[in-house]
């Protein structure tokens, strides 16, 4: 079983360690003492609150696709050239970087402070243990 200390989680899940011990307060979340006496949550527990509060995100996918793999972020930089124009965006504490056509980030309209939504279908993904 993984114990996540109360800063690690609210790392995790991008909120305040205040905010875990409120939810921890409220029955969300369970907080025991590890060994050394330091709250620790169970990362299962940690694990399905951060899907249920996905699903509650006002930025959760409402459309249908194919595309399982959906991030909502605000575009933080545009640059163009005749071609190509290359975005990133902010999801939280993630940065996204895509490379479309000049021609679809005109049609869409994009410019810095839009919300928009990244999906990201790969044949590989890496997965490492920080």
């Amino acid at each position: 079983m993984t114990s996540l200390r109360v800063s690690e989680a609210a790392a995790l899940i991008g909120v305040s360690d205040d905010t875990i011990r409120r939810w921890a307060d409220a029955g969300r979340l369970d907080l025991r003492p590890a060994d050394n006496g330091r709250l620790v949550v169970d990362g299962v527990q940690l694990a399905q609150l951060a899907q249920e509060i996905a699903t509650e995100s006002p930025l959760a996918p409402t459309s249908r696709a194919s595309t399982r793999n959906r991030i909502t972020g605000i575009v933080t930089k545009i640059t163009k050239d005749t071609v190509m124009a290359q975005v990133e965006l902010q999801a939280g504490p993630f940065r996204l970087v895509s490379l479309i056509s000049r021609e679809a980030a005109d049609e869409l309209g994009l410019e810095v402070g839009t919300i928009a939504a990244a999906t990201i279908k790969a044949t590989s993904v890496g997965i490492a243990l920080p």
